[in-house]
């Protein structure tokens, strides 16, 4: 057991510097996109089509990978102020409880995702004509790694109490 939550531990934390380093590159890709589209519309009176559609889905991947950032750093917002009235093992347990109706939220999440893929393989996007399983891909990449941390928090939780 404690080799295992070993092991999921890191590559939680393997998962979570990759994943910060693609949102960081993925936020300066959008600031850059952002600001050749300004440049075109107002100094050269033109338009890049496929920018709106680009800058939108990038916001998707940074908005759903940065949601797992913020979990692994425990920077959600939270309501922990019962967590103050009740005792460490009954704490230890709810924070159990809440990480496990995570991973089921998010494994219903994913098996939605897989009924609907086939369907996003098949429609492509509007401008770039790429399939809609590409950005609609953000969300059960998401989730895999929701799930991984999750799973981290519950076993370092079940390994600290032995």
């Amino acid at each position: 057991m404690n080799q295992f939550a070993r092991f999921i531990s890191i590559l939680s934390d393997i998962t979570n510097k990759l994943v910060s380093k693609f949102v960081v590159l993925l936020i300066f890709l959008l600031s850059l996109l952002l600001g050749v589209a300004v440049f075109y519309r107002y100094a050269l009176n033109d338009s890049i089509y496929w920018s709106n559609e680009v800058a939108r889905y990038l916001l998707a991947y940074i908005v759903f990978l940065g949601s797992t950032m913020a979990h692994k750093h425990k920077a959600h917002i939270r309501i922990d102020m019962i967590f103050s009235y009740i005792s460490d093992k009954m704490r230890k347990k709810l924070e159990i409880a809440i990480s496990l109706f995570f991973i089921a939220f998010w494994v219903l999440i994913i098996s939605g995702c897989i009924k609907l893929f086939p369907l996003f393989m098949v429609q492509t996007t509007a401008t770039l004509q790429i399939p809609y399983a590409v950005p609609f891909a953000a969300l059960p990449i998401s989730a895999l790694i929701w799930i991984l941390y999750c799973t981290d928090d519950i076993l370092k939780m079940v390994v600290k109490n032995r």
